[in-house]
């Protein structure tokens, strides 16, 4: 059965993120793992400096999250207990469980959040062997029925399409393909609305309820957050932009991952043989 990781601080933001996996686990018939990281000894931990007691208050609080969403369930919800780095021991669970999805939130407000906000979020997002979502605490809502699919002039900004695809089918959401315009340059403007037309096809191929519009801007970033502030969205997929040298995804996808008032699916790009372009992003 699939599994999906949730990464646990036991912020309000994790718990928040912790309840949008559940809808998405019971769309996708699957399991979930509450994955919290023990790191005692940590000035910011809110825990005393005793691993014991840190690891027995952790399951405690776990065991309470899991009583609290099990009702809410088709399927499993466990928890686990790992100690390490903190973005290493999430991906390595998502590893170990061959995780189709790692949610977590991106505003926790403990110990978590020396490691989460700031870089070390993006190098999780970048090391993630599965499509991952984070969620800010402000995104509350019950469903994702809208979701933004941002389309630019890079060869791989197609790749999400069967990730998305995938999402948009198991949640009954529609699909807004969104043409990116942040250049007057006309070579690479109808590379967009090329780009923009095929994805569209394709979701309208999968049975998809699919719109297509387009903007334009100085940055992608800009664009694709002012466009979600317009209109009532839920959730934006984005290609990680990921720099293989560093590990660290791009200045644009940073920036919609951190400023996003709805939950960013970010997925990687993929190497194609002889630099051809396939729609796929499932991994």
């Amino acid at each position: 059965m699939s599994e999906i990781v949730v990464a646990i601080d036991f912020s309000s933001c994790s718990v928040n993120a912790t309840r949008t996996a559940v809808m998405i686990a019971n769309a996708f018939d699957a399991n979930i793992t509450l994955v919290h990281v023990s790191k005692p000894g940590s000035d910011e931990s809110v825990y005393p400096d005793t691993q014991d007691i840190h690891y027995q208050e952790a399951e405690k609080r776990l065991k309470e999250m899991v009583s609290d969403f099990r009702l809410l369930m088709k399927n499993e919800i466990r928890y686990r207990i790992r100690q390490g780095r903190v973005y290493t021991e999430i991906v390595n669970e998502a590893k170990y469980n061959d995780a189709i999805l790692l949610i977590a939130g991106t505003h926790g407000i403990s110990g978590f959040e020396e490691y989460f906000i700031g870089s070390n979020a993006y190098r999780l997002v970048s090391l993630s062997s599965c499509p991952m979502i984070s969620i800010r605490t402000m995104f509350q809502k019950k469903e994702i029925k809208k979701i933004l699919f941002p389309i630019d002039s890079s060869k791989d900004t197609r790749q999400k399409s069967n990730f998305a695809a995938d999402m948009a089918l198991k949640l009954n959401a529609e699909v807004r393909v969104l043409g990116v315009y942040d250049t007057g340059i006309k070579e690479i403007r109808k590379k967009v609305k090329n780009y923009s037309l095929q994805v569209f096809k394709f979701f309208e191929q999968k049975g998809i309820n699919t719109s297509i519009d387009f903007a334009e801007g100085k940055k992608a970033s800009g664009i694709i957050l002012d466009y979600i502030s317009i209109h009532d969205l839920d959730m934006v997929a984005m290609m990680s932009d990921k720099d293989s040298s560093t590990m660290i995804i791009g200045n644009e996808a940073q920036r919609v991952i951190n400023h996003s008032p709805v939950p960013v699916l970010s997925i990687h790009p993929k190497e194609t043989s002889g630099g051809s372009i396939v729609l796929s992003g499932s991994g």
